[in-house]
């Protein structure tokens, strides 16, 4: 090639260079609770940056307080300072490491009900749920990511960014995704998350699926220990007694956390529906049509469903 051709793309490649790092953005922000240090990857990102923050502030203060202590790193000590890394992209998406988090965002909807927020959302979450306490392998995904999912909506519910209307609407969502998910009834939620391939291969019932479960256990544990006990005690038992560091934790685990908390085995339902193939009776453990229904039309009946709605997020007495 011509010395002065090779000279010209090579000056054009550097000035595409500097453009492309000219658009990325480095803020370091501290807030009352948390600290960001951030990288921007574009202009569009950058702009978003007080929204992302007042998000991220509300959201990790709801989770500390949740869990009664901060996230943990790899050697188990505490933290309040993350690197967020975001850009603005075609998908939605995002990853969780201790004291890091990338997301790419967009205005659209994932799924009819996913937004960029609640990506966020979920992410923050794996801070404690995946980096603070960590699985033995990824047999347990169905918990990681759909007792993250669980958390991320009603999270985003108390927080005012969804309404109680479409907290219903989504957990019927939910359900319907998990019901008509791919290996339903051919793999367990367990087997459907050991590998990265089979877990999105299977996305619907590792992630709804698992939120079916937390669902489920949520509103059983409220019912069983009327009211004093809800699986927000799970997640806290589960923070001080799985330091990542130290111990991961299994299905036996778990259900060991359920016992500790509600004096009742869970054994029986998490192999039949968690390790084994069989397929959720959702409507035997709650009546969300109904619960719908009375939340929109008979509006004197909500109490009969106010266990459902505070699994949820909702609060009836706002």
């Amino acid at each position: 090639m011509n010395i002065f051709l090779k000279i010209g793309l090579y000056s054009l490649l550097l000035i595409a260079s500097l453009k492309a790092h000219s658009n990325e953005k480095y803020k370091h922000v501290v807030l009352k609770n948390i600290t960001i240090n951030y990288h921007f990857k574009d202009l569009k990102s950058l702009a978003k940056e007080s929204e992302i923050s007042q998000l991220v502030a509300k959201s990790f203060n709801s989770y500390t307080k949740m869990f009664r202590g901060l996230p943990r790193d790899t050697s188990g000590n505490t933290y309040s300072d993350i690197s967020l890394h975001i850009k603005h992209g075609k998908y939605l998406g995002g990853e969780a490491d201790p004291k890091f988090i990338s997301i790419t965002w967009n205005d659209e909807k994932q799924f009819g009900f996913a937004t960029w927020q609640t990506i966020l959302l979920h992410e923050l979450f794996h801070l404690w749920n995946a980096e603070s306490f960590r699985y033995q392998s990824g047999k347990e995904h169905w918990f990681n990511e759909g007792f993250t999912e669980y958390y991320t909506y009603k999270t985003a519910v108390q927080l005012g960014l969804i309404s109680a209307n479409d907290a219903l609407t989504i957990a019927a969502k939910t359900i319907g995704f998990y019901s008509a998910s791919k290996g339903l009834g051919t793999i367990s939620m367990r087997d459907a998350g050991v590998s990265n391939d089979t877990k999105f291969n299977n996305y619907f019932l590792v992630y709804h699926g698992g939120w079916v479960v937390a669902f489920i256990l949520d509103s059983d544990i409220r019912q069983r220990t009327n009211g004093e006990k809800s699986l927000d005690d799970l997640m806290r038992w589960m923070y001080s007694n799985y330091r990542r560091n130290k111990v991961l934790y299994n299905l036996e685990d778990l259900n060991k956390g359920l016992k500790r908390i509600t004096n009742f085995n869970y054994i029986d339902f998490l192999e039949s529906y968690v390790n084994g193939k069989a397929t959720i009776p959702i409507s035997d453990y709650f009546p969300l049509s109904d619960a719908f229904w009375a939340f929109e039309f008979k509006k004197t009946h909500r109490k009969e469903y106010s266990t459902l709605y505070k699994t949820l997020g909702i609060n009836l007495d706002n």
